[in-house]
């Protein structure tokens, strides 16, 4: 039986620019080998570009593995990349195969691979420049042929500066960087992608709302986007569920959204102070990532003492 699989970009929205000049590229990446680097903010959509690099190519009957590395445990990552023999730790009981064996013949895609330990730097090195492994454990040396995608939400560049990531590595998985635009610097594409997602709402059944009201699109497209397209997302599918019917009225929309930096130009009774737009734009991105401080931090480019400092000043609960 022929294995079922996703058509290259299927879906993809590529009215700006931005995302016009890099379709074809990753297009004409998909069909090798090269190791690829997907560099952006969180949300911009590095797992889907990841896919198409995959299933646009000749690799797509292959299997498509991904490693979220901030989301295993350090102490576990190893046996989960490499595999293990038996009796190699306590609750190894039987031999098992690991991620960059499964990935043989098709595409590892590491995500946040700048979470990545030193000592597993070390150890993935090898396999991207030598092709070879031994399980934790064993004495064997395992060949595989593998493709090798990483993404980062951060400068990996500026990582290897700071001593966090292995230059040697870099440069290895650096053979090709990809970086995928902000949704504010594609704002061509915000509008297309809230229909694509309204529309997938229509036929999930969660509403029968046509269109989005002139007023929505305005603030859609004022919005900054700190969550980009996940953000967006998010919003629609909200927006959605609030409206049965009809076109999606602002009232939809979540408060913060309504409070946007950006939207606030358009008040009548003041002109915003400084302290305005920060305080709508950290609650702006606290909503985008549904609450989390360290993510929050992370996407401001602050340290979560100065985003709760932040927070205490302008009222923010």
């Amino acid at each position: 039986m022929t294995k079922k699989v996703p058509s290259a970009l299927a879906g993809v929205v590529a009215e700006s620019p931005a995302m016009r000049e890099l379709v074809p590229l990753v297009l004409r990446l998909a069909a090798t080998r090269n190791p690829v680097l997907l560099e952006g903010e969180s949300g911009t959509g590095k797992d889907l570009f990841a896919h198409w690099l995959h299933y646009g190519g000749p690799r797509r009957e292959g299997s498509f593995i991904k490693v979220h590395c901030p989301s295993i445990p350090g102490e576990l990552l190893e046996s989960e990349l490499f595999g293990h023999e038996r009796g190699a730790f306590t609750d190894a009981r039987q031999a098992k195969a690991g991620k960059i064996e499964l990935a043989a013949g098709g595409t590892l895609y590491f995500d946040q691979v700048q979470d990545l330990t030193p000592p597993l730097q070390a150890k993935l090195l090898r396999v991207v420049e030598e092709r070879s492994f031994e399980r934790v454990g064993g004495t064997r040396t395992i060949e595989v042929d593998v493709r090798f995608v990483t993404s980062s939400n951060e400068d990996l560049a500026e990582a290897v500066r700071a001593a966090r990531f292995r230059e040697d590595l870099f440069h290895r998985l650096n053979v090709v960087p990809l970086r995928i635009p902000a949704l504010r610097d594609r704002r061509e594409d915000i509008l297309p992608l809230a229909n694509a997602f309204l529309a997938r709402e229509r036929e999930r059944g969660a509403t029968e709302a046509s269109a989005f009201a002139a007023r929505t699109v305005e603030i859609l497209l004022s919005h900054v986007w700190p969550g980009n397209v996940r953000e967006l997302r998010s919003v629609v599918e909200r927006a959605a569920l609030l409206t049965p019917s009809g076109e999606v009225p602002p009232q939809a929309l979540p408060a913060q959204i309504l409070e946007l930096p950006a939207a606030l130009w358009t008040r009548r009774d003041r002109r915003p102070s400084l302290a305005d737009v920060e305080a709508a734009y950290i609650r702006s991105v606290l909503e985008s990532v549904g609450g989390s401080q360290l993510r929050a931090a992370e996407l401001l480019g602050i340290s979560r003492k100065a985003l709760w400092a932040k927070r205490r000043r302008h009222g923010i609960g």
